[in-house]
């Protein structure tokens, strides 16, 4: 199954981009119905053109407007906010295409600096939402009191494991950075050691599992960074996660590292 951006994803499921871009569309449509074609060189032609521009522009608005009644939601095109994103948008367009010399490159001038601004808040949202698969585990078969796994580690060959108890959990050792090293692409970084279980009651069996060759950073940075995680800039905390999942007969998991911190056993579609 393709994995699908947070950045898409984000675009998708928001009406208030939809909305602009019909805004947009629509202060073209105007624009164009409002030029004038008596000064032009062959004005019969020109008129025809504006007219055909005219229809194109409003009917590009009329199915981004459907769209964002569609794609997003109907429930949440009920937002009165819409509104005035949707007339800003169709003024300003208005205002750039139809007064170019008076208007164009202020206009031009703000959108860039909007632009600028909106990449940087999807930027955001891409690295608040990132994760990393860092291993799968495939639940073969689950007794009264153990369990069969296969573990493959990102990178390595699989491992077919008995172990004791209903519930596993990764052992995942992490270097969490501060947000803003977060926001400008900085990712958890991790060192994956293994597999250990737990029964019924939460407690720790004796079948851990311990990878010959740990995925991720080495010991020795590990070790460093736990050591002075107050010394060193832009570290948030440094910590050993062991995130418990009950194992469930055939079911498929996902292993996921989050950019910001934490470690996440999903379920595999499909």
């Amino acid at each position: 199954m393709p994995n699908v951006s947070p950045i898409s994803t984000t675009f998708l499921s928001s009406p208030v981009i939809w909305v602009a871009l019909a805004g947009i569309f629509l202060g073209a449509a105007i624009s164009r119905a409002t030029t004038r074609t008596r000064n032009r060189k062959r004005p019969e032609r020109a008129h025809t053109v504006k007219w055909v521009l005219f229809c194109l522009w409003l009917s590009v608005a009329v199915v981004l407007g459907l769209l964002a009644v569609f794609v997003p939601g109907s429930e949440r095109i009920l937002d009165p906010r819409l509104a005035w994103v949707a007339g800003v948008a169709m003024v300003v367009s208005f205002g750039v295409l139809r007064f170019k010399k008076a208007l164009g490159i202020a206009v031009v001038v703000l959108l860039v600096a909007v632009g600028v601004v909106g990449w940087a808040f999807l930027q955001s949202i891409h690295a608040f939402t990132g994760e990393t698969e860092i291993a799968s585990v495939r639940v073969i078969d689950v007794g009264s009191s153990d369990m069969r796994l296969e573990v493959v580690p990102r990178g390595a060959m699989p491992v077919l494991l008995t172990m004791k108890g209903t519930y596993f959990a990764p052992i995942v050792k992490v270097v969490i950075f501060d947000d803003l090293l977060v926001f400008l692409g900085a990712k958890t970084w991790y060192r994956f050691e293994g597999i250990t279980s737990f029964d019924q009651n939460m407690r720790q069996q004796s079948t851990d599992y311990r990878m010959p060759v740990p995925v991720g950073i080495s010991d020795a940075v590990w070790t460093f960074f736990e050591r002075n995680e107050a010394h060193v800039p832009g570290v948030k905390t440094t910590q050993i996660e062991m995130t418990l999942k009950r194992a469930q007969a055939f079911e498929s998991f996902r292993v996921m590292v989050e950019n910001d911190g934490g470690v996440e056993i999903v379920p595999r579609a499909g």
